[in-house]
């Protein structure tokens, strides 16, 4: 297995190049597999390292939580989970000692609050374990008997404020009042500190109006709060003087006056926010002394909104830099670790590079190091002396020689709007005419960019051409691209699909009879219009988990009792126009076969979407397919549930948009 080196100012590995091979077909399981290992976090200290990892023993599979001693190399579960109900979100260092983690399920509420109003949702359902790394005592920070003064159990049990660092005994956790009179008491939210040793708990927070969110400053005092009413967003600043909240900022959701707080300085009258400029999101920073609130650009993309959080040194508790940038990689505004991205970059030209989990004394870091052909390596860094060593990959059997590169595309859509995309070819010979699949992402908010996906790859290696395309609609470019599709399910957001297909052809890559569109969420909605809309021009669609209802869409997400509901302003208000871009409605149009494949446990899409799809392609007579994956939320996070997925796409592709007619 090769992997990408660092050179001689490094620790290295073993050698800097890397192998031209032809890439070989690979087993399904390849692509289909869970991460081997993910989510690494170094303790403060850096003694620890903790990490996601793949358990793939016969009878006993899943995913575990598992602690590595740096200087001896020994390794322990901590917690484990079969992934068949109880998944694992995320994991994060209190301490050196104590590690938190947030696991979630899949549930449904239905329930009458006094008579005055019914909370009936689907949910996920979030729970928080503190386990001591040292003994591997595992516990919950709350008591039956705290649990029990709830008319309703909250479904987020696990909303962590802020660990207190400082602080061995106490956590500071949201929760929401425990007897709601009115529907804003339900979801307004109070601050609890939960000391995690013997489950007390007091109030550092009250409600206050309708926030639903807190955030503390880099004193752990609680300073910010957001609450959403009437399509108004509105963020709620304490005073330090007088321990008033200031109401600032308000805006309409969608709107260009969206301001989202991200963090405090080390000053705690020094705020980061991201708002708008030149039509894309960026980083500002404010005095809060100042009565204009004169905002200071700190970080702005040409290209891209800065969705980035805040990077902190524990030594100053200051701002140094944002990561999870659009367009890849970390920036850092500190100096020395400037240098050491730049370097990192030049090497590693080809990947985008986090650098992360920096230790208290900011001398250790991860790395983790992503791109087309970089399913994900994770570097264990140190700044004095300066070394870096590669310690695990995110998919063992997915090394970079055999994957194939991502190239942007651009096209322009019929009316003239610019739209950039990512075509990944197969490793053959005559790249032309070749065997096509149509990629949309799901959201549709969210961008797809050059970074590895594990189903691209999948069908390149299986010999197909994929075009990903950021139609209108979706994020990260700014806000004109996503504002160009509002209400645009179905129409002017299909079309942009369709035209980049039809470069495609024009261009000589696609074979205009190998034509396939494939997706998932919104990307199986997507591609379930793409058949409608033009049913002669694909061969066939795949539908993983998505929308079939768009009138359902709007429906089930909207309050009847508000004047303002998000899902209306995004999709369309409800009506019978809906139906019109529905595709359970028109499965009469459909002339190709489908494949649809849903988990019945989905709460972002109701598996009934994929299951009246199925219903009324069968009473028209089509040629479908349903598989109903068991026990299943929206994200394939099951193994046996992700493999049965890809082999059932790899069968109906090979029937239907063959691949040994090609030359």
């Amino acid at each position: 297995m090769i992997r990408k080196i660092l050179p001689m100012l490094f620790l290295l590995l073993s050698s800097n190049t890397i192998l031209e091979v032809q890439a070989e077909v690979l087993p399904i399981k390849a692509f289909a597999s869970l991460p081997d290992t993910s989510s690494l976090s170094l303790s403060p200290n850096g003694e620890k390292l903790v990490s996601l990892t793949r358990i793939a023993e016969e009878g006993n599979k899943g995913i575990a939580v598992e602690l590595t001693t740096l200087s001896n190399g020994k390794k322990k579960v901590l917690l484990f989970t079969d992934n068949s109900k109880h998944f694992i979100h995320k994991t994060f260092w209190k301490d050196n000692k104590t590690l938190l983690v947030t696991t979630y399920y899949p549930d449904e509420r239905d329930t009458t609050l006094s008579g005055m109003f019914r909370v009936n949702f689907k949910t996920r359902e979030f729970r928080l374990f503190i386990i001591d790394t040292e003994t591997g005592n595992v516990s919950t920070p709350f008591k039956k008997s705290f649990l029990k003064q709830f008319r309703i159990l909250p479904s987020n049990l696990a909303s962590v404020v802020d660990v207190l660092p400082d602080d061995p005994e106490h956590i500071l956790m949201s929760l929401p009042a425990p007897k709601p009179r009115t529907e804003m008491e339900f979801y307004a939210r109070i601050v609890h500190k939960v000391n995690i040793i013997n489950k007390r708990h007091t109030v550092a927070q009250n409600r206050i109006n309708n926030i639903n969110s807190w955030q503390t400053d880099r004193q752990h005092n609680v300073r910010v709060g957001q609450s959403f009413k009437d399509g108004i967003v509105t963020t709620h600043i304490k005073d330090l003087k007088t321990g008033d909240f200031r109401e600032l900022w308000p805006y309409k959701f969608f709107s260009e006056d969206e301001v989202q707080v991200k963090g405090f300085g080390q000053d705690p009258n020094e705020l980061f926010i991201s708002a708008y400029h030149n039509k894309k999101r960026a980083i500002f920073k404010v005095n809060l002394t100042d009565p204009d609130l004169k905002r200071e650009l700190v970080y702005a993309s040409e290209n891209y909104d800065v969705n980035g959080y805040l990077i902190y040194s524990s030594a100053t508790n200051d701002v140094i830099g944002v990561s999870s940038l659009e367009d890849g990689g970390t920036v850092f505004f500190d100096e020395d670790l400037k240098k050491i991205q730049s370097t990192i970059d030049i090497h590693l030209k080809d990947s985008a590079n986090y650098i992360y989990s920096l230790t208290d004394d900011m001398n250790s870091y991860l790395l983790y190091s992503t791109g087309d052909v970089e399913s994900g390596t994770y570097y264990l860094g140190q700044r004095k002396p300066s070394k870096l060593q590669a310690i695990t990959y995110r998919y063992n059997s997915l090394p970079p020689e055999k994957l194939v590169k991502t190239e942007e595309y651009h096209y322009k859509a019929r009316d003239g709007l610019a739209i950039q995309g990512n075509l990944t070819l197969p490793n053959v010979q005559t790249k032309k005419n070749l065997p096509t699949i149509m990629f949309p992402h799901g959201g549709p908010q969210a961008r797809d960019s050059k970074a590895f996906d594990y189903w691209v790859q999948f069908f390149a290696n299986k010999g197909y051409a994929v075009l990903q395309m950021n139609f209108r609609g979706s994020d990260g470019q700014g806000i004109t691209l996503r504002d160009a599709g509002m209400k645009g399910w179905g129409k002017e957001m299909q079309n942009d699909i369709e035209d980049g297909a039809k470069q495609l052809i024009a261009e000589g890559i696609t074979n205009p009879n190998k034509v396939c569109i494939v997706g998932a969420s919104y990307g199986g909605y997507a591609a379930l219009m793409g058949v409608v809309k033009t049913p002669d021009f694909y061969k066939c669609a795949i539908s993983v988990a998505g929308v079939s209802s768009v009138y359902d869409l709007v429906r089930d997400n909207r309050n009847p009792t508000k004047g303002y509901n998000i899902v209306e302003e995004q999709v369309g208000e409800l009506g019978s126009h809906l139906h019109k871009v529905s595709p359970v409605t028109r499965a009469d149009e459909i002339k190709v076969p489908v494949l649809l494949i849903h988990g019945d446990s989905d709460v972002q899409v109701e598996v009934k979407h994929s299951r009246n799809m199925h219903e009324e392609l069968e009473s028209e007579g089509k040629d479908v397919i349903y598989i109903e994956l068991p026990n299943e939320d929206h994200y394939l996070a099951n193994e046996e549930n992700r493999i049965t997925t890809f082999k059932a796409m790899s069968d109906f592709l090979d029937k239907n948009l063959p691949i040994d007619t090609v030359k």
